[in-house]
């Protein structure tokens, strides 16, 4: 399903982890460049600044495309602007489809960019045409489905969280309509779809069928927990209520069973932390402790114990005291699991990888001939030269 030659992006991936076993002083420069020959990538990627800067050109060229799309269909209605902005959507996703495959661009900016501009064109074109899609129920399977769409396409990190978010949006306005039962119900029930994610992209992210998507699993992981976190913080959850169910709660009221949502709001980044470190988890551990600002910023927002200045100082200096300790637990590693940061997280591949090199270096070796000395000559009699004849 993915559009990338699979061929290139296997090889890319290998070359990903020779690179790291390079830093890592696990091979040398001359085995590198023989697996790199062994294995080449042919995709177009650039660095950064470059990825960036083709990004912003892309973006000038589909604006002024359609800009000058527009000037033919200057005196249409809403519906015909609608269809004809619809039609430069799949221009637009036509041209990301030729990058791609006649071009070879591999997140080089260009592909990114015309993926972003052909899911919005044709979201904008079906939102002037339909009326009904005004609703937010109906914006957000808008959204979704393109979006999903791209992302098994295309495997792109952007799209996986534009397709996780309006997926749970989705479910949010969809069950908002059951009425009062939604009030109560809601922060649960996205709590556990969201805990159902990221235990089902875990589970995932490990089959190889699916190797090529595992930055769009990184990040939906990170995602996931991060919206299980909101979905239970009290400020969340208070303000919500009161904004989109009409609780109408007065200054200092709390919302029907608060004690739970703070219980949630201060426990849950501790839980992150405690399993991260318990099942050597880097993305769990890195989460907790960042939410960590959101638990001093929630009570702060609520109960004046200090000036904003002081509560800034005071979540941070929690922070650098948790990091200063997780860093003295891991000193010696424990279980192999380590506070030094490692060039790439993915070093569990390691072990395949000098496999893979110790295989290459025997295969491409050329045999080395010993030096020829003295010829004793046959020896049909067991001796050392003795032959029966002189």
């Amino acid at each position: 399903m993915i559009a990338y030659n699979h061929t290139s992006l296997d090889n890319l991936l290998i070359q990903e982890e020779v690179k790291t076993a390079l830093q890592n002083d696990l091979i040398s420069k001359e085995e590198v460049a023989g697996i790199q020959a062994k294995y080449p990538v042919n995709l177009y990627s650039p660095n950064l600044f470059i990825r960036i800067g083709l990004l912003l050109l892309i973006a000038v060229i589909s604006l002024m495309g359609y800009g000058l799309f527009c000037l033919m269909i200057l005196n249409s209605s809403d519906k015909g602007f609608g269809v004809m902005t619809i039609i430069y959507g799949l221009l637009v996703y036509g041209g990301l489809e030729f990058i791609i495959h006649d071009k070879k661009h591999f997140r080089s900016g260009i592909d990114d960019g015309l993926m972003l501009f052909s899911l919005g064109f044709i979201i904008a074109g079906v939102n002037l045409i339909a009326d009904p899609v005004s609703s937010n129920l109906g914006q957000s399977i808008l959204v979704f489905i393109p979006a999903f769409y791209f992302l098994l396409r295309f495997g792109n990190v952007l799209m996986a969280g534009i397709a996780l978010l309006s997926f749970l949006s989705i479910v949010f306005f969809g069950f908002m309509r059951l009425g009062d039962v939604a009030k109560y119900v809601m922060p649960f029930l996205l709590m556990a779809l969201s805990l159902f994610i990221y235990l089902s992209v875990r589970k995932s992210k490990k089959s190889y069928r699916l190797r090529h998507y595992k930055p769009c699993f990184t990040f939906i992981e990170i995602l996931a927990l991060i919206i299980l976190y909101v979905a239970g913080n009290y400020f969340v959850v208070r303000e919500v209520s009161n904004s989109m169910f009409d609780l109408q709660l007065k200054e200092g009221e709390s919302i029907p069973g608060g004690w739970i949502f703070w219980v949630i709001t201060a426990l849950l980044p501790l839980v992150y932390i405690l399993k991260g470190l318990q099942k050597r988890d880097v993305i769990l551990l890195r989460t907790g402790l960042i939410l960590v600002a959101a638990i001093v910023f929630t009570v702060r927002y609520y109960h004046h114990v200090a000036p904003l200045e002081i509560a800034l100082s005071v979540g941070g200096t929690i922070m650098i005291l948790l990091a200063y300790f997780i860093t003295k637990y891991l000193t010696p590693p424990k279980h192999g699991f380590t506070h030094a940061e490692p060039n790439d997280p993915k070093l569990k591949g390691l072990l395949n990888l000098e496999s893979l090199i110790v295989t290459e270096t025997f295969n491409q070796a050329t045999p080395v001939e010993p030096e020829k000395g003295f010829d004793f000559g046959g020896g049909s009699a067991g001796g050392a030269g003795s032959t029966d004849r002189w």
